[in-house]
């Protein structure tokens, strides 16, 4: 029963005569919260116009993209931004920039809505060898949906001339790199990361030696107020790129005042005078 009648006998006032109801608590149905994912799709539905926000199929999944075409007569291909997990296709702390800006430069942007982080990474278990295999299986499980989406968006810029530059930003990119060494997802021409990192060492220690035998060009972009990982992972990456003598290589560090944001124009710039390089 939902409602429960209160009459004069329980503690109501002689001189009320109206029944008072309560809502027994057994009766309560509490529905689970929206995803962050499913918020931000219907956000960028919402609030876009149709012709800019694009959909496209991942195997028997489908995602959001936002298309910006070039605006200028001299097209130089095709921009694509990953944004980290948790964020959006419009994130305002670098990626959401770019995807305005750089149409005017000749760039077409294809900024894309991720899926979530894996639910159980990193994992919590106990031992460390439950840890290391909790881990892999979750990120193996997500690297496979991470293909099928860059596979299909990597089709989708083929319809538009010019080369293909992949900008993602933090465990995204690191994801990705591995993609690209084994071959898994078509390669662009040059690769941009941001703030890039894992959330437990042994990725983070793959994650930079894959980097530096990549054979793609690649410009690792961090800030100077960032999160503590990506600081300390970014001096591991160099090291590497180092001993691997990577020549296609390049670190930046930027100075910004908002810790985690990017400082428009010197990103901007930095990532201009290194294609033209």
């Amino acid at each position: 029963m939902l409602f429960r009648s209160v009459t004069d006998n329980e503690d109501t006032p002689a001189e009320n005569t109206s029944p008072v109801y309560r809502i027994e608590r057994s009766s309560i149905k509490i529905t689970e919260p929206v995803s962050r994912e499913k918020l931000q799709r219907g956000d960028l539905a919402h609030y876009f116009k149709a012709n800019t926000v694009t959909p496209l199929l991942a195997g028997p999944e489908d995602f959001i993209t936002l298309i910006k075409n070039e605006l200028t007569s001299n097209n130089k291909g095709v921009a694509i931004l990953l944004p980290d997990w948790q964020q959006g296709a419009t994130t305002p702390n670098s990626l959401n920039y770019l995807r305005k800006t750089l149409p005017d430069q000749g760039w077409t942007t294809i900024a894309i809505q991720p899926y979530e982080k894996p639910p159980t990474y990193p994992s919590v278990a106990v031992k460390a060898t439950e840890q290391e295999e909790e881990n892999k299986t979750s990120l193996e499980q997500y690297r496979q949906k991470l293909t099928t989406m860059m596979t299909s968006v990597m089709e989708k810029a083929k319809s538009y001339p010019g080369i293909f530059l992949v900008i993602a930003q933090g465990s995204h990119a690191a994801l990705l790199t591995d993609l690209y060494l084994q071959e898994k997802v078509p390669l662009p021409n040059a690769l941009v990361v941001l703030s890039s990192y894992m959330l437990t060492g042994p990725e983070n220690e793959s994650y930079a030696k894959t980097l530096a035998q990549t054979e793609m060009p690649v410009l690792d972009i961090n800030l100077k107020r960032d999160h503590p990982l990506a600081i300390t992972n970014a001096k591991l990456r160099l090291a590497y790129a180092d001993k691997e003598m990577k020549s296609s290589y390049r670190q930046r560090i930027l100075t910004n005042f908002g810790a985690g944001y990017y400082p428009e124009q010197s990103l901007l710039i930095e990532i201009n005078s290194w294609l033209r390089s």
